[in-house]
């Protein structure tokens, strides 16, 4: 394949992902893409079947084997040998029954705590000093 070819992943991403899309869910791009570089371990821009291994075992507990690799680099473009774009993956978490955000609370759980209830756990811990009035003079 000439370097002037899309990957089969790149082109059907580029028609069902444009820049200007805006039917996708708030932050659906930022969240795949995160969880692509999180596990693009060598940092090649694709993940290989022991990076995307990594992937499912920390999202749904499954292990993931080889065949099971071939047939999802398959199934979406992608070349095997080279691993599984990140188009490919947005692809994947396109799919109907894929949940990005559930995957993405998963791997990254400290950033999708509640500010209200993180604040409220904070204000748990402050301690306040009461004067005899019942006013609080802790300032």
């Amino acid at each position: 394949m000439s370097s002037s070819e899309e990957t089969p992943a790149t082109s059907v991403a580029s028609a069902l992902f444009s820049s200007d899309d805006t039917s996708l869910a708030e932050g659906f791009r930022d969240k795949v893409a995160a969880l692509h570089s999180h596990f693009d371990r060598d940092e090649d821009g694709f993940l290989n079947h022991s990076e995307l291994r990594g992937l499912q075992l920390l999202t749904s507990g499954e292990d993931m084997n080889i065949p099971t690799y071939l047939m999802a680099c398959k199934s979406i473009g992608c070349d095997p040998q080279q691993g599984i774009s990140f188009d490919g993956l947005r692809l994947v978490y396109a799919a109907e029954g894929s949940n990005v955000e559930e995957d993405y609370n998963k791997v990254f759980p400290a950033k999708h705590e509640d500010p209200v209830k993180t604040a409220d756990k904070e204000k748990e811990d402050d301690v306040l000093e009461v004067g005899e009035d019942g006013v609080d003079i802790s300032s």
